[in-house]
C-alpha cells in the first residue's frame, strides 16, 4: 500500500544563501546553493515524518 502525503516547498534567495520553506510540516532549512537548500529540507522533512508519524514507512519519494 502506498500513502501519499503531500508537501510543498518554497525556494527563495536572501543575503547570500537560499532558503527552503515547508509549510506543511513547518520546516526551514537554508543552503548555499538552491540544491543544497532542497537536500537539507528534504533531510528535515524525512526526519519529520520518521518522527512525527507511525514507522510505517518502506520509502519516501520526492518529486
Amino acid at each position: 500500500m502506498t500513502i501519499f502525503f503531500p508537501f510543498s516547498a518554497t525556494i527563495r534567495y536572501e543575503e547570500s544563501f537560499f532558503i527552503s520553506i515547508c509549510p506543511e510540516a513547518d520546516i526551514i532549512c537554508k543552503g548555499i546553493t538552491i540544491e543544497e537548500a532542497i537536500e537539507n529540507l528534504k533531510k528535515e522533512v524525512e526526519k519529520f515524518l520518521g518522527e512525527e508519524l507511525s514507522q510505517g514507512f518502506s520509502k519516501i519519494i520526492f518529486y
